[in-house]
C-alpha cells in the first residue's frame, strides 16, 4: 500500500470530523462505524446489495378484471450474513378493508368493502409447499409475508421461490394502479415483491397504506402476459416478440416512428377488433430493473415518436382514450421535460430509451420504470384559472416533467421513499423550477407550510402524517437553496458524483449531505441542520426599510433563498438575488440597495416557487 499523502490524510479527517457533527440515529451510526458506509459519501467496499431473478407469468381478464399470475424467484444472498428469515411484498392487501388506508386518492371506497387482496394460492421455497396457516412457517402483517427458514440461505447462496396468486385489479378509487374504464387498466406492484434488505433496518418491513411509495432492489425480470387477442399492452419495455404481438402494418408504423420527429399514429380506434378469437402472450425482458409494470387497453389511440439529442435516441410514447385527443401534447411535453434533464437539471443521461406516459389516473400522476400514468390536463382548463390561454403541452409539461424526473429519482437512484421520500419527490418538483411557472409567485399566503403538521425532514416519511408537505414543496425548496448557495456550477459537480456513486444502489439521506460535503469541499452541516433537521419553516419578512437598505428577517428559520424586488418612482426597477449564505449565522440580513439618485417607491420579497407562509409581511410601500 502506498503510503498517503498528508495533505489528503487531513482532508479525509476532516471531511469525517465534520460529517459526524449531524444528529444520526443508531441504526445509521452503527451502519458507518461498521464501515458498510463511509463518512465521506462514497460508496464502502463492504457495502452489499441483494438482487433476484424474477420470472414471472400474468394472465389478465379484463372483463372480470381478474390477474392469476405464477413467480418464480431467485434470491441473491450477496451479504455477509446468514438470511434466515426473508420478506416478500403483497401490495394490493392494501385493499382488503381491514388494511389501513392513508392515500392521497383512496378515501376507502365502498368498492373495496369485500376485496380479498392478494390471494395467495401456492408458495413453496427451496421445493417444500409452506402452509400460509402454520406461524412456524410463515407469518403475515399487513402488506408483508415473513418466511420462516428451516435452512438459512448462506453468504453467496440463493433461495427459489415459487409463488402462484390471484387479485382483483381495483377500480373506481383505485391507488396508483387498476382499472380506468370497463377495458383499461394499469397495471403495477401487480407481484409478490422480494423485500430490500439494507445496513440500516434490515428488512424493509413498512406496510404499505398508500401514503408513501416503495422500496426496491435491482434485478432481472422475464415476463409474460396473457390478454384476449384484440387487446394491446405497454409495458416498461418493449416486447421481446414483436412479430408474434404486432401486425406487420404496426411493426412497419412502429419502424416509422423510430426515426420520426412528428407524432405518429400506432393504433387508431379502427385497428381494434371488437371481439377476441383467443388469446396473446406478450414477452418481455428486463435487466437491472427497479420494478416492472404494464398497462393494456382494446381501445386506445397511441402514438409515438423519436426524440433524439447528444445522449443518443429515445422512443417516446403516449396511450389515450379518444375522448381526450389533448393527451397527445404529452409527447410535446416528453420532448421539453428531457431538454431540461439534459440541459438543466440534472443535466445526466436519462434512464430509459423506451418511454411510455399512459392516461388512467385521476388526480396527478405516478411513476414506474419506464412509464406513467397520469391525468388528463387540458390548456383550456388551466386557461379558467390563468386568465390566459395555453397550450395543452404546457398545461402537461409540469406533470410530464415531475413523473420523468423519477425515473432518475428513485429509479435510477435506489432511494427508500417510504421514509425519505423529499429526496426523490423533491428533487422531481425542484425540477419544475427550471420551467415556466403557469401561477404568480408569492402572491398569497401559503399558511399550511407553517403547519403544526410540518415536522423537521428527517422525519422517516411513513411515520409523519401530512409528510407530503415535507415530500414536495419544502423538499423542492431546500434543492432551489442548495443550487444556490453553491451555484449551478458547483452543484451540478456535487450532483453528478452522488449519481455516479449510488446509481443503482440504496443512499441514504447522510450519503447525499457527505458527498456534497466532500466534492464541494465545505462543511455544509449547517445548511443541512437548518433544512432537514431543525424544526423550522419558510418565512421570510420586511422588517424595515430606512434609505437605500431593507432588513429582512427570517421568521421561520429555513435558509432560503429569495428575490429582493426594488420599485423607484422614476418607474425604473431592479432585482437582486440573496443567497441563502445569509441566514447561516443569523435571522437578520441587511440589503443596500443600488439605488443611486432614484427615489424607493416600493420593496418586494420572493421566494421562487411559491415557498412563503406569510407574503402579507413581504411588501413594502414608501408613504
Amino acid at each position: 500500500m502506498k503510503k498517503m499523502p498528508t495533505v489528503l490524510l487531513l482532508l479525509i479527517f476532516a471531511v469525517s470530523a465534520y460529517s459526524q457533527e449531524l444528529y444520526m440515529p443508531l441504526e445509521f451510526r452503527k451502519a458507518y462505524e461498521n464501515g458498510t458506509r463511509k463518512w465521506d459519501g462514497t460508496v464502502s467496499e463492504k457495502y452489499t446489495q441483494n438482487r433476484s431473478v424474477y420470472k414471472l407469468r400474468a394472465t389478465v381478464d379484463p372483463h372480470s378484471k381478474m390477474l392469476h399470475g405464477q413467480a418464480f424467484i431467485t434470491y441473491y444472498n450477496n451479504n455477509p450474513d446468514s438470511i434466515t428469515v426473508p420478506v416478500f411484498h403483497t401490495y394490493h392487501d392494501y385493499y382488503k378493508p381491514t388494511s389501513r388506508k392513508a392515500g392521497f386518492f383512496n378515501r376507502g371506497e365502498p368498492a373495496f368493502s369485500q376485496h380479498k387482496g392478494m390471494v395467495i394460492e401456492e408458495l413453496k421455497v427451496n421445493g417444500e409447499t409452506i402452509n400460509l396457516n402454520d406461524e412456524n412457517q410463515v407469518r403475515y402483517g399487513g402488506t408483508n409475508y415473513t418466511i420462516i427458514l428451516k435452512q438459512p440461505v448462506p453468504p453467496g447462496g440463493t433461495m427459489q421461490m415459487e409463488v402462484k396468486w390471484s387479485y382483483e385489479i381495483p377500480g373506481k378509487g383505485f391507488e396508483r394502479s387498476g382499472a380506468i374504464d370497463s377495458t383499461s387498466m394499469f397495471i403495477a406492484y401487480w407481484y409478490p415483491e422480494m423485500a430490500v434488505l439494507d445496513d440500516i433496518d434490515y428488512w424493509d418491513r413498512i406496510v404499505y397504506d398508500a401514503a408513501t411509495e416503495f422500496y426496491h432492489d435491482y434485478s432481472d425480470y422475464e415476463v409474460e402476459i396473457t390478454v384476449p387477442d384484440n387487446f394491446v399492452v405497454w409495458a416498461s419495455v418493449p416486447p421481446s416478440n414483436v412479430n408474434e404481438v404486432y401486425a406487420p402494418a404496426i411493426r412497419q408504423k412502429l419502424t416509422q416512428a423510430a426515426q420520426s420527429k412528428t407524432p405518429v399514429r400506432i393504433y387508431d380506434e379502427t385497428d381494434f377488433r371488437k371481439t377476441a378469437t383467443g388469446s396473446k402472450t406478450w414477452r418481455y425482458t428486463a435487466s437491472n430493473f427497479p420494478d416492472f409494470a404494464f398497462a393494456l387497453s382494446d381501445h386506445y389511440l397511441w402514438e409515438a415518436r423519436n426524440y433524439t439529442d447528444r445522449h443518443g435516441d429515445y422512443f417516446i410514447q403516449v396511450a389515450y382514450p379518444p375522448d381526450h385527443p389533448e393527451f397527445g401534447a404529452v409527447l410535446q411535453a416528453i420532448e421539453e421535460s428531457l431538454k431540461v434533464f439534459h440541459g438543466k437539471f440534472p443535466v445526466y443521461p436519462f434512464p430509459y430509451k423506451y418511454f411510455t406516459i399512459f392516461n388512467g389516473l385521476e388526480g396527478g400522476g405516478m411513476e414506474f420504470p419506464g412509464m406513467a400514468n397520469d391525468q388528463h390536463i387540458s390548456g383550456r382548463l388551466y386557461a379558467r384559472f390563468l386568465g390566459r390561454e395555453i397550450s395543452d403541452a404546457q398545461a402537461q409539461l409540469g406533470l410530464t416533467l415531475h413523473e420523468m424526473c423519477h425515473m432518475y429519482f428513485p429509479f435510477m437512484m435506489g432511494i427508500n421513499e417510504k421514509k425519505y421520500a423529499w429526496m426523490d419527490e423533491g428533487f422531481a418538483s425542484f425540477s419544475e423550477y427550471f420551467i415556466e411557472q403557469l401561477f404568480e409567485e408569492g402572491a398569497t399566503d401559503q399558511p399550511y407550510l407553517a403547519s403544526q403538521r410540518v415536522l423537521p425532514m428527517m422525519t422517516p416519511t411513513h411515520v409523519a402524517q401530512g409528510s407530503g408537505i415535507n415530500s414536495y414543496t419544502i423538499g423542492a425548496q431546500s434543492y432551489v437553496a442548495l443550487y444556490h448557495l453553491l451555484g449551478p456550477e458547483l452543484f451540478t459537480k456535487c450532483l453528478h458524483a452522488y449519481m455516479d456513486a449510488w446509481k443503482h444502489k440504496h443512499p441514504t439521506p447522510y450519503d447525499f449531505m457527505f458527498t456534497f460535503n466532500r466534492v464541494a469541499g465545505q462543511n455544509l452541516n449547517w445548511f443541512w441542520k437548518k433544512w432537514y433537521f431543525d424544526w423550522g419553516y419558510m418565512d421570510i419578512g420586511i422588517a424595515g426599510v430606512k434609505g437605500n437598505t431593507v432588513t429582512v428577517k427570517n421568521h421561520g428559520g429555513r435558509p432560503v433563498y429569495f428575490k429582493i424586488q426594488t420599485s423607484f418612482e422614476d418607474g425604473s426597477t431592479i432585482t437582486d438575488e440573496v443567497s441563502p449564505a445569509v441566514w447561516k449565522a443569523s435571522d437578520t440580513y441587511v440589503h443596500k440597495i443600488n439605488a443611486g439618485k432614484r427615489k424607493i417607491k416600493a420593496v418586494k420579497l420572493y421566494i421562487p416557487m411559491s415557498g412563503d407562509a406569510q407574503a402579507a409581511n413581504n411588501s413594502w410601500q414608501a408613504s
